[in-house]
């Protein structure tokens, strides 16, 4: 019987080491019941925060602890907007807080596992596709100006050939104010929209312009145990955003809105050095 015992015993599969649960990504799954961002507020919202503001409060905390808080304060954010509208603060805030969580979700998994040369080669690529798309404005915006010597002087000025990252994109910019000065005409916005100056080209080199960025903040990194630069920079972009939406219910709070408080942060009292979230300056884009 002993004997049988044993051999039954021996039969039993091996204990399986339990799995580590997934890291829940809060943030993502609600972006598929908040309202859809376009181009435009995407880039309005990126500029209410400097990158030089969002790199002093990154550089003040830990990817990880900053991603956790932020899945929990979206989550919380969200159950209160679904109850009721806030003053101030629009679902559409909200989808960008989420759109930055996920950038943040993304980036804490790149660190520590993308090398260097890895993010070179990513910068490579979109210097290559960001340089094509600015021949292509420069293309349309002559055949805009065509007999308007004043217009294509401008455009030559602003056109600068260099495959630099951080020249290439501000040769973007440039290019791109001078083709949406040219679209304000009725026949100005005729003649681009026959050199293919659609509004949805110009909005595809806006994310172009983004990606290159993106990778170029990725080369300045990869320091073993410490957030990389452009994790940092994102964090710290959570965090104004956070600050702000906190700031948002409290004001609305104290307009007489039966706007329940938030929970408590000691990470964001933490990082803004005060008891309490204030309602950081911001700037918006004319």
């Amino acid at each position: 019987m002993a004997a049988k015992k044993k051999a039954a015993a021996a039969k039993k599969p091996a204990a399986t080491k339990a799995k580590a649960p997934a890291k829940q990504r809060i943030a993502v799954k609600l972006l598929t019941e908040l309202p859809p961002l376009d181009e435009r507020r995407r880039r309005v919202y990126r500029a209410a925060f400097s990158d030089e503001a969002c790199d002093a409060w990154g550089s003040r905390t830990k990817a990880n602890e900053v991603e956790g808080e932020a899945e929990r304060f979206v989550g919380t954010l969200h159950s209160i907007l679904k109850k009721t509208p806030v003053t101030g603060y629009s679902t559409y805030r909200l989808a960008w807080l989420c759109h930055l969580v996920g950038e943040l979700n993304d980036a804490v998994d790149a660190d520590g596992t993308e090398s260097v040369d890895a993010a070179r080669t990513d910068r490579a690529a979109a210097v290559s596709i960001a340089d094509k798309a600015r021949k292509r404005l420069v293309n349309g915006l002559m055949a805009v100006a065509l007999g308007n010597e004043a217009f294509a002087n401008e455009i030559t000025n602003r056109n600068e050939s260099s495959k630099s990252a951080h020249a290439l994109e501000s040769t973007l910019t440039g290019l791109l104010e001078l083709a949406t000065r040219a679209r304000r005409s009725d026949d100005g916005e005729l003649l681009s929209e026959d050199a293919g100056l659609t509004t949805e080209f110009l909005s595809s080199v806006s994310a172009i312009m983004e990606s290159l960025r993106e990778t170029n903040e990725a080369t300045y990194s990869e320091v073993r145990g410490k957030d990389s630069a452009r994790t940092n920079r994102i964090e710290g972009r959570v965090l104004r955003e956070m600050v702000f939406a906190a700031a948002s219910l409290r004001r609305a709070r104290e307009a007489g809105e039966a706007v329940p408080a938030l929970p408590p942060s000691k990470l964001l009292a933490r990082v803004t050095g005060a008891g309490s979230e204030p309602a950081p300056a911001t700037k918006t884009e004319g």
